[in-house]
């Protein structure tokens, strides 16, 4: 039977590599510290922007216009390959810097995405996102199929893309569909020792707010992460997690830390029930309770094959900080707002996929409304 389990779950890995391969492919934050680009925003009570350019909950609810835009920023940005990108594709404005780093006997080799534009440069950049890709991915596929580098450019920030340390098919930062032959201590140890290295840069400096992101498994490491950093994390958006009910009895922050989760709630490899599970949990943390929740609904793009798009979230609580779950209703185990090869079809290997919402943009919107 582990034999089986373990063929299913290596298949599974092979699977989600030519799911995201080959599936069917600014603005400043208003009243918040992080400052932002092109749009005109400043940060701190800053020009109001329309929610189709900077993505508001309250707005979404009120029933503006919140629809997300693709490729914007980075309008000649290269397609993504059909196996692993072994580049960043380029985009007017960014700069790409590979590096290495290594901790507990773990090499990652990563790239950072930093927005060149001289006011920017000399604004610093407005947060550090680590952002960790899915089961046996790498730092460039996660760049180009989810669009960092647009990221980067429109909300002036400093991203770093790491590449997990072992090998395939076993490359992987949490236990997704295939368990990672390293500890989970160690990878955190990893990720220490990269914060550390990337801090010394000009555009992320000590004080620039940290922020881990995740899709899949990447996902999980950067729940587990936050969950024992929350005195060096700022935010946390975790995008089709397959967090585990170990991870749950886990998770004990020592401080408040604002999330955003995005989830399918037909995903097959990621819980829905332990997604809502984790949202309860960093909501109670964040000093919230459910009477503090809202909602605000997205609409579906024509087409596609999801039922609803809701957002539950809540105004910073008594912390400070808030959290969201953002819920795609007959989702499956994707990126909503994925660059894929051929954006054609509403649905890939693991179910029904969404341009409605973009995790990408308004993920990061979201985060800095809830204080992140």
């Amino acid at each position: 039977m582990k034999l089986i389990q373990q063929w299913l779950r290596l298949t599974f890995g092979a699977l989600l590599v030519l799911m995201l391969a080959t599936a069917c492919s600014g603005g400043g934050h208003n009243g918040s510290s992080n400052g932002s680009g092109d749009g005109g925003g400043d940060g701190g009570g800053g020009t109001t922007l329309a929610c189709n350019q900077q993505f508001n909950p309250d707005d979404a609810a009120a029933g503006d216009d919140c629809t997300p835009s693709y490729n914007t920023y980075c309008p000649d940005a290269t397609s993504p390959t059909v196996l692993n990108d072994s580049t960043v594709g380029a985009c007017d404005g960014v700069a790409v810097t590979p590096g290495s780093v290594t901790a507990n006997g773990l090499t990652s080799n990563y790239e950072v995405l930093t927005p060149t534009s001289t006011a920017k440069a000399d604004a610093g950049s407005a947060a550090l996102i680590i952002a960790l890709h899915w089961s046996n991915g790498t730092g460039e596929s996660m760049a180009n199929h989810m669009r960092m580098s647009e990221l980067a450019k429109a909300r002036n920030v400093t991203i770093v893309l790491p590449t997990a340390p072992d090998a395939y098919p076993f490359r992987t930062w949490g236990n997704s569909v295939v368990a990672p032959v390293s500890t989970r201590a160690d990878r955190e140890a990893l990720i220490d020792a990269l914060i550390a290295q990337v801090k010394g840069t000009a555009k992320a400096g000590s004080t620039t707010p940290l922020i881990m992101v995740g899709v899949s498994g990447g996902a999980v490491l950067a729940y587990e992460y936050s969950c024992d950093h929350a005195d060096v994390v700022d935010g946390v958006e975790l995008v089709a997690a397959e967090i585990m009910p170990d991870d749950l009895s886990a998770c004990h922050p020592s401080q408040p830390l604002a999330s955003v989760q995005v989830q399918g709630t037909s995903d097959p490899l990621g819980s829905y029930a332990n997604t809502q599970a984790a949202f309860e949990g960093l909501l109670t943390n964040n000093g919230c309770t459910d009477a503090d929740v809202k909602h605000a609904s997205m609409p579906v793009p024509s087409g596609e094959l999801i039922s609803g798009i809701d957002v539950a979230y809540t105004a910073p609580c008594s912390s400070g900080l808030g959290s969201a779950l953002v819920t795609i209703d007959g989702g499956g185990h994707s990126w909503p707002g994925l660059n894929r090869n051929f954006d054609v079809l509403p649905v890939d290997l693991f179910g029904p996929v969404t341009k409605g919402f973009d995790a990408t943009l308004q993920g990061f919107d979201l985060l800095s409304y809830l204080g992140g």
